[in-house]
């Protein structure tokens, strides 16, 4: 999930809206809906009128709620068919419509996708004025601008930084970060946006050709984020994979909110 909700979710109303989406139960109601082209948090929608009142009013709360349903559905790998569905039953206007499976991604077809992700943020990107680059959504959120810089970033600082590690390394620590942190200590408002497009591109090719070379020992390799939960190297990659959805989402919530429906893109699905 975007760091943007990390604050959030330490919350009491945080943890107790993690515990009611994040269960093997609440997963199958996904799924179900999912199947009948639903969007996936229709099935909290009871459940937040009757116990959750409070969330009516609380944009945040209610862009948790969506994005810890993404979460669930993408750790299941899910795809995402639809990124507006209608919502019934109130709280939600709009919601992700999932694939009605998994998505099993082959190696190379993860690395097509993975290397598709430039291609998708310069479509998104094409449809904001460059006076909008650097306006946020109501709530919280990135700008277009620290969208593109944080995703540069995260390449080049993290996810290079970890596949690197897991190769030359014995099962090593892998450090997570902070996005919110990165955008205001870097302060992305200042940099150009055709700057940090060509940059993403640019390592982004060289993180999927660094990818490509691997064979099946190297891609079980082991880390440990924060010392503690173990993740293959091919995890890693789809991790990175969903990370891009994410931000996808992420970037169409913002041009739905910022320019309505005037907010327009052709884009190749991941």
């Amino acid at each position: 999930m975007h760091s943007r909700f990390n604050t959030f979710r330490l919350t009491p109303l945080g943890a107790q809206l993690e515990r009611l989406i994040d269960s093997p139960e609440r997963y199958l109601e996904f799924a179900a809906l999912s199947r009948a082209e639903v969007p996936a948090v229709a099935a909290i929608v009871h459940d937040l009128q009757t116990r959750f009142p409070e969330v009516s009013g609380d944009d945040t709360a209610r862009q948790f709620c969506g994005a810890m349903v993404a979460e669930v559905m993408r750790r299941q790998r899910h795809d995402v068919l639809r990124p507006r569905g209608r919502v019934p039953g109130g709280y939600f206007t709009y919601g992700v419509v999932w694939t009605a499976l998994p998505v099993r991604l082959s190696w190379p077809d993860l690395l097509d996708a993975l290397a598709r992700m430039p291609q998708a943020l310069a479509e998104r990107a094409a449809a904001f004025p460059d006076t909008s680059i650097r306006n946020r959504p109501a709530v919280e959120g990135f700008s277009l601008l620290e969208h593109a810089c944080h995703l540069r970033d995260l390449d080049r600082d993290a996810y290079r930084v970890r596949f690197h590690a897991m190769l030359a390394e014995t099962a090593p620590t892998l450090q997570r970060v902070n996005g919110r942190v990165w955008a205001a200590e870097r302060d992305y408002h200042r940099e150009s946006l055709a700057d940090a497009q060509v940059a993403f591109a640019g390592g982004r090719l060289a993180l999927v050709e660094l990818l490509r070379g691997l064979d099946d020992a190297a891609r079980g390799r082991i880390g440990l984020f924060d010392g503690v939960t173990r993740i293959t190297l091919e995890e890693l990659a789809y991790d990175l994979h969903h990370h891009d959805g994410e931000h996808l989402l992420e970037l169409d919530e913002l041009g739905s909110e910022l320019f309505g429906t005037a907010y327009s893109i052709r884009t190749e699905s991941l």
